[in-house]
């Protein structure tokens, strides 16, 4: 039998490492980190103004100088042209997608950074802009937990200052642009939807502002300013599914200009050509455009034209008379014929042959069809929406594709952008599918671990919106309840392939080619490398039960440069916690561990005797 260990050292070796690595799981405090990185300092030296003299840099991404009063200026002509209400909504949009860049471009230069040092960064930042100065009330973070909460004071606020220089003291919050830079920037730190609200402002007559920000599903709703939502789902679900989950979730520019172009074509009856990698939503934006259009109330027929055989596509697109062929029974109509009236969209279309493309573009130019084994001319009203995932100028020079059809379709293009170039989004994307796939299969999940939101946040997404979507219910299934998604709930394809984790500072489309590099971290010996004050390893402790634990604290602070231990003796020191404090419950001991009841069961059965 193996000897009951000795419960008060466990205790005492416990609280030290509970002291000496505190900066690996942070619960609450009242201020801002010093050390840890990126720090103030790390923050303040990465300011810098380009040789030429011309162009200015702050935390790797190009700024602009421009003069409180100017901002007021530009406040003030969007609230008189647009009204408060829209201003608001812009303001918020605008700091949001600026927050989210932020984030993204800390996590990319310090990838080794804490949860707090991290989120840190978003203020100081802001404060070296020059927009507020900031001080902590409370804050909490554990993002493996799925846990946040924020309560700040702002002070001399000049988004506050000008609203109070043009319009005077206000009855509601007017630090619109900086709400949205705090919301996008913990959004896109967490990998889920955060919102902050003001709930006192300067602009109100008050002394300071007072901010407090949780996630959004603490709060009851999200922020609608926050960012914009099209009506249309964001893939083919299954009857009942949720309303939530009928929306495209969007804010960054580049789905806007495509939104924005959806919105101002849909009313008319302009033939549209949608073109995009596979997976950004060509047939959610037909959709879309059809449920804007005057004809929403008619039928909207889909036909992905990859899948029509060469012999079937007269019969699929015009329709069939009663005894046209052998097999033909009775009369069918064809896409265009059950369109009438409404919108036909042709999705994949650049894979007909030319044969085909040539009978599209007659019935087209027409508005005429004949059913094949028909005599009798029929006239059709037909909205047509075309998608593509390659260039179509390209085919026609290459000869695939006819000129004169390209023309017909090519009335008002809508390029829509693959999720590498709208990567503020991936936060909103990442909450919502995961919210849609916690309620579809009943289970219970806090969020998404900080490594997992930086590898998603670097990761290009060759297949778009789908694979994201794909990689969350993945996940969604793997993962235990109480769990936060991490990498290894992502296995793509089989046991031992994992969802790549690729250079966040060389592969981020947020960081520009001449970016400030990281600093350099800060050498062993030199000091905690978070900051955190050294606390000497009692020699005592490297040996025994708690040894290969006291190993890899030391590795992780920085005091040792290797492991001297192996991961099998901690593997096996960290079962025999798990079970110990599960009371010998194997499904709970699997599921503080992140690992199924058959992994820890088949660790369990090949240990020796004894344990």
């Amino acid at each position: 039998m193996k000897p009951k260990r000795d419960t008060g050292l466990k205790a005492e070796f416990l609280a030290h490492l509970r002291q000496r690595n505190a900066r690996l799981k942070v619960h609450s405090q009242r201020q801002f980190t010093e050390g840890g990185r990126p720090s103030a300092d790390d923050l303040a030296a990465s300011f810098r103004i380009g040789d030429a003299g011309n162009d200015i840099w702050l935390a790797g991404q190009q700024v602009m100088l421009m003069q409180a009063d100017v901002f007021g200026t530009i406040r003030r002509e969007l609230v008189d042209r647009l009204g408060m209400d829209a201003t608001r909504r812009f303001l918020k949009q605008m700091g949001w997608q600026a927050g989210a860049r932020d984030a993204a471009q800390v996590t990319a230069l310090w990838p080794d950074g804490d949860d707090v040092s991290l989120f840190s960064a978003g203020p100081r930042l802001h404060k070296l802009k020059g927009v507020i100065d900031i001080e902590v009330v409370q804050f909490e973070i554990d993002n493996a937990r799925g846990r946040f909460y924020g309560e700040f004071l702002w002070y001399d606020s000049m988004e506050a200052m000008q609203h109070l220089a043009s319009y005077g003291v206000s009855s509601e919050g007017v630090c619109w642009m900086q709400l949205g830079y705090a919301s996008g920037y913990a959004s896109t730190l967490l990998g889920r939807d955060v919102v902050f609200h003001e709930v006192e402002c300067r602009g109100c007559g008050q002394e300071h502002c007072r901010i407090i920000g949780k996630p959004a599903e603490e709060w009851g709703a999200t922020d609608d300013d926050m960012f914009a939502e099209t009506e249309v789902a964001l893939y083919t679900e299954p009857r009942g599914a949720t309303a939530s989950h009928r929306h495209m979730v969007g804010g960054s520019p580049a789905f806007l200009a495509a939104t924005r172009l959806l919105s101002r074509v849909a009313p008319t009856n302009a033939t549209v050509l949608l073109t995009g990698e596979s997976g950004v939503g060509k047939e959610l934006f037909a959709r879309a455009l059809h449920r804007q259009s005057g004809r929403a109330e008619q039928p909207l027929i889909a036909l992905n034209c990859a899948t029509l055989p060469e012999n079937l596509v007269e019969a699929e697109l015009f329709g069939v008379e009663k005894g046209a062929f052998t097999g033909a029974d009775r009369q069918r109509r064809g896409r265009f014929e059950r369109a009438s009236g409404g919108t036909l969209f042709l999705d994949e279309i650049a894979t007909l042959s030319l044969s085909a493309q040539g009978k599209i573009l007659r019935v087209i130019q027409e508005g005429e069809l004949e059913r094949i084994g028909g005599s009798k001319t029929l006239r059709v009203d037909v909205r047509i929406v075309a998608a593509t995932n390659l260039n179509l100028r390209s085919e026609v020079v290459a000869g695939r594709f006819r000129e004169d059809l390209f023309y017909r379709l090519n009335v008002f293009p809508i390029h829509l952008p693959p999720l590498r170039e709208r990567r503020e989004d991936l936060p909103l994307l990442m909450s919502h599918f995961l919210q849609h796939y916690c309620r579809q299969y009943e289970r219970r999940l806090t969020g998404f671990t900080t490594r997992l939101v930086n590898t998603l946040l670097s990761y290009p997404f060759p297949g778009n919106i789908r694979e994201l979507q794909n990689l969350i219910e993945r996940g969604v299934i793997v993962a235990e309840d109480g769990e936060a998604l991490d990498i290894n709930h992502l296995a793509l394809g089989g046991e031992n392939e994992r969802l790549s984790w690729r250079d966040p500072v060389a592969d981020d489309a947020f960081a520009p080619a001449s970016a400030t590099p990281a600093p350099a971290p800060v050498a062993a010996g030199a000091g905690s490398p978070r900051g955190q004050q050294d606390v000497a390893m009692p020699e005592s402790w490297e040996v025994g039960e708690y040894a290969p634990l006291a190993r890899l604290s030391a590795f992780l602070c920085g005091d040792n440069d290797s492991l001297e231990t192996s991961l099998s003796d901690i593997e096996s020191l960290l079962i025999d916690e798990a079970m110990a404090r599960s009371d010998g419950n194997v499904t709970a001991a699997a599921r503080m561990l992140g690992m199924s009841r058959a992994q820890l069961s088949y660790r369990l059965k090949d240990r020796p005797v004894g344990h």
